[in-house]
């Protein structure tokens, strides 16, 4: 093996292991949440006159599909442990079974409701935080969601907005059902956005995405929210030409989500910037999947603010005198991290007092010059 399969190889065995490390975490936040759900359905039948006949632990185990031995496991670490971390996930199911869920009481009382075309909408407009919608590591966030009086979300499968299709009737009828009338219901077929209150019907409406710019494909891994940016393609089929000082589609990131942290607490701290230098020490982040051909790149800088992390496509440095790369500084820029630091580097000095291998793996920038991620990257 030479000296450059090894480093890739070492590279790629560090990546795993973080990846390993942080899907291990994620585990055991959601093992404690089930823990905690199956101990209060298990308090219940144990509390209530004639429930306990009807949902016995062994019947507990079933529905979960785990033997009755790792029910009482489950209570008994539910008992011993304290509050599970990470935010509670969200309830999501289809039309019958939420209307069921309502009727039943167990939602309180239906105040309003979203429905869109694009997730990023839900994402950015349902007050929560994004995690709430993780299933696995992958964000799967419904189109309608449903807020209660109390702030509860519940979202609703096979529905959405937009066009005259299943989606949108399936919208239509479930919004009848809880109560909305004709005229506010129907307006799912005519917008990609809607917002309704049982009390003032429509709130808001909107012909496109509220949030089109910003896309969705979020994941949730080790604490950290990440969106994969890819470089845009050229098409004549295109209706928008690509915006060639922003080709990644960053700034409406930067504009819609790290520039109102107020608005998105998640969202919220110190914005920081790794710059990796060195090809191999980025390489768990790179698109592995074989189905990915579109606007596959490097992705060589790492965005990070609050929980959130953009992961950014642009070419490394092939001039040994600058350590950054005219694409890196371009993306650096459009984030709003080109501080007079900076200059040094677009002048070659950084390049020329550290010859390329004793360049460090990554540089951090930040405002303030002292922060670092808070949220390791883990790569694929």
């Amino acid at each position: 093996m030479d000296t450059i399969a090894f480093e890739r190889a070492k590279a790629r065995m560090t990546a795993a292991q973080h990846r390993v490390d942080a899907l291990t975490d994620e585990l055991h936040g959601a093992e404690a949440h089930r823990d905690r759900a199956v101990a209060a359905v298990d308090a219940f039948a144990e509390a209530a006159p004639g429930e306990k006949r009807l949902l016995s632990r062994r019947d507990i185990a079933r529905q979960i599909g785990v033997t009755h031995p790792a029910v009482k496991g489950m209570v008994d670490r539910a008992r011993e442990h304290g509050p599970a971390t990470g935010p509670e996930p969200a309830l999501v199911m289809g039309p019958w079974s939420a209307i069921q869920y309502i009727a039943a009481g167990a939602f309180g009382t239906v105040e309003r409701a979203l429905v869109a075309n694009n997730e990023a909408d839900i994402v950015l407009e349902c007050g929560a935080h994004p995690a709430v919608w993780a299933e696995g590591t992958l964000l799967n966030t419904p189109s309608l969601v449903l807020v209660s009086t109390t702030g509860e979300l519940l979202g609703v499968t096979n529905c959405n907005a937009g066009y005259g299709g299943t989606g949108p009737s399936a919208s239509h009828d479930l919004l009848l059902q809880l109560g909305w009338d004709e005229n506010a219901a129907s307006t799912v077929f005519s917008h990609e956005f809607v917002e309704l209150s049982l009390e003032n019907g429509v709130l808001r409406t909107a012909d496109e995405s509220l949030h089109g710019g910003v896309g969705g494909g979020l994941e949730s891994i080790g604490g950290a929210l990440i969106a994969r940016l890819r470089t845009a393609v050229p098409s004549p089929l295109e209706r928008r030409p690509v915006n060639r000082e922003d080709p990644i589609n960053l700034l409406p990131w930067v504009r819609t989500v790290l520039d109102q942290p107020e608005r998105y607490p998640w969202a919220a701290g110190e914005r920081v910037a790794r710059v990796y230098l060195d090809r191999e020490a980025s390489t768990g982040l790179q698109d592995q999947s074989p189905f990915t051909t579109r606007g596959r790149s490097v992705v060589s800088i790492v965005i990070e603010q609050g929980d959130l992390q953009l992961w950014c496509p642009a070419h490394h440095s092939t001039d040994w005198t600058r350590a950054f790369s005219s694409e890196q500084l371009q993306v650096l820029a459009n984030a709003g991290l080109d501080p007079a630091d900076l200059m040094e580097a677009k002048g070659g000095l950084l390049g020329r007092l550290m010859p390329r291998p004793q360049r460090p793996a990554y540089v951090e920038i930040s405002r303030t010059g002292g922060t670092t991620l808070a949220h390791e990257p883990v790569g694929l």
